[in-house]
């Protein structure tokens, strides 16, 4: 029987691997057919326990410290910023990018999209390994004289350490910096959004938030580094930066 911890990633997981294979199966130009498989890295290739560490110990002054974080900001969240952070729960790039200011061409980069998802199921299957060795409650899952109280809607289960949404944000965030690096201060900014989101419905700690950051960029970085990945990166640039308007 799978590990209760583990069923919701591995569920999140799977779909995500059913998504991208549906998209793989339609027909597409010769430079995206350059994979036979769903895994760029191999094994082992970036050591994320090393660089992201473990979360503050339980009942330590730090881990109090965050918890309380957690609470002033559920209670003091306006129904506007919590109508965000609930939209912000969709772990995808049209969110990403409904967040920026700035405008893009939305929907019509198919490349661009298929691109980036499967780099996201890179992160998820590295990000699963990792979450084996944590099983740290969610905030408001802690038991304490004052409650945190969550966003309303589905409450993520399973480790909240490190934060998915935050490796998310990071990986895209790095990926279209490095095609358009004079909206950078952009990107960096939704990242923040985006994470800070996290916080407002209670689902996860600030040493949550800044592991998840460190994994994302940490993928994103041995991504471009791999000669096929970074070959279909460079096909797809052009468009990448299309959809932002710019040339």
């Amino acid at each position: 029987m799978l590990n209760p911890v583990l069923r919701p990633v591995v569920l999140r997981l799977a779909a995500a691997l059913a998504l991208v294979t549906t998209s793989l199966a339609m027909p597409v130009p010769a430079q995206a057919q350059q994979r036979s498989t769903l895994i760029w890295l191999e094994p082992g290739k970036v050591d994320l326990v090393k660089i992201i560490g473990l979360p503050p110990a339980q009942n330590s002054p730090e881990a109090k410290a965050e918890f309380d974080q957690v609470l002033q900001i559920t209670q003091n969240r306006t129904p506007e910023r919590e109508k965000a952070a609930i939209a912000d729960q969709y772990q995808t790039l049209t969110r990403f990018l409904d967040g920026i200011d700035h405008s893009y061409a939305e929907g019509a980069q198919r490349e661009m999209r298929l691109l980036f998802r499967e780099a996201q199921v890179e992160l998820s299957i590295v990000l699963l390994g990792v979450r084996r060795l944590t099983n740290r409650q969610r905030p408001f899952a802690m038991w304490s004289k004052v409650r945190v109280k969550p966003c309303p809607g589905a409450r993520p289960e399973g480790s909240s350490f490190p934060a998915g949404h935050a490796a998310t944000a990071a990986l895209y965030a790095t990926l279209l910096t490095e095609a358009a690096p004079e909206l950078a201060a952009t990107f960096e900014e939704r990242v923040k959004s985006y994470d800070e989101s996290r916080l407002v419905c209670g689902f996860h700690f600030a040493s949550d938030l800044v592991a998840g950051d460190k994994a994302g960029r940490a993928i994103a970085k041995a991504l471009l580094e791999d000669r096929a990945f970074r070959a279909r990166f460079d096909d797809t640039r052009a468009e990448i930066r299309k959809s932002f308007h710019l040339k």
